[in-house]
């Protein structure tokens, strides 16, 4: 964005306008003593700690990045012993409609409806007519792919136990009422290619050999440091009597 926002005159100029003005209120809040204010004092100094500290993270990162060699070597080593858990999740691609309630009504209308989808009824134009599932409805109950753990469990397992294109489950009861399920394909599990697994690992061995070089420095500024116990029980008393 660098070079059109400086081919863009009236827009540095909206900035630097900002930013004077807030340098120019700051200098007259400092003229008047705000910044003498306790607690104004102790925001400011936050506010530049997290700047400079995050400034010394930033170089920090950058000079203990792990080599890229032994990023590699461990990347294979994992996806040796682990490709057969790194795969894509399967799914199944299932339709429904939605019969609130839990009464022997809404049972008997759900029945009703899988009978007629079962009959060689337009299933979509029943889910349309009849869903009170707002989300899929409109869609004709699509409900697209599914993976394990993204629907109620009595749910999952009726859908998942579906195997045949166009094949209804028995009318399934959930905490939200019953639901008619239609099957309409299935995406096996896939595993995971060596180069399709490579980003992510890179990306979470490098990011576990950062948190372990920053865990290190942390301890090291703070090696000497001990919590005051007083002022922490001063503080909470404190805090009881507001």
């Amino acid at each position: 964005m660098r070079a059109p926002f400086l081919a863009n005159k009236d827009g540095i100029q909206q900035m630097v306008h900002a930013l004077f003005v807030r340098r120019a209120m700051a200098a007259h809040a400092r003229s008047i003593g705000v910044a003498d204010d306790p607690e104004i004092a102790a925001a400011a100094r936050i506010a530049a700690d997290k700047v400079i500290s995050d400034a010394y993270l930033a170089k920090f990162n950058a000079q203990h990045t792990p080599d890229p060699k032994v990023i590699e070597a461990q990347v294979k080593a994992h996806y040796a012993a682990n490709k057969d858990s790194m795969a894509t999740p399967e799914e199944v691609h299932l339709a429904h409609i939605l019969v609130k309630g839990k009464d022997d009504a809404a049972k008997k209308k759900a029945e009703k409806l899988l009978a007629e989808a079962k009959a060689g009824a337009d299933f979509a134009k029943l889910a349309k007519e009849n869903s009170e599932d707002p989300g899929s409805a409109s869609r004709g109950g699509d409900l697209g792919f599914i993976a394990r753990g993204r629907m109620v469990p009595e749910f999952e397992k009726a859908g998942f136990a579906l195997s045949k294109p166009g094949e209804f489950a028995p009318v399934v009861e959930s905490q939200f009422g019953y639901h008619v399920i239609k099957f309409i394909e299935r995406k096996p599990s896939v595993p995971k290619t060596f180069e399709e697994a490579r980003p992510e690992l890179e990306k979470q061995f490098t990011q576990k050999a950062l948190a372990a070089a920053r865990e290190a420095e942390v301890e090291k500024v703070t090696e000497k440091a001990k919590f005051d116990e007083k002022a922490l029980e001063a503080f909470l008393a404190q805090s009881k009597a507001k």
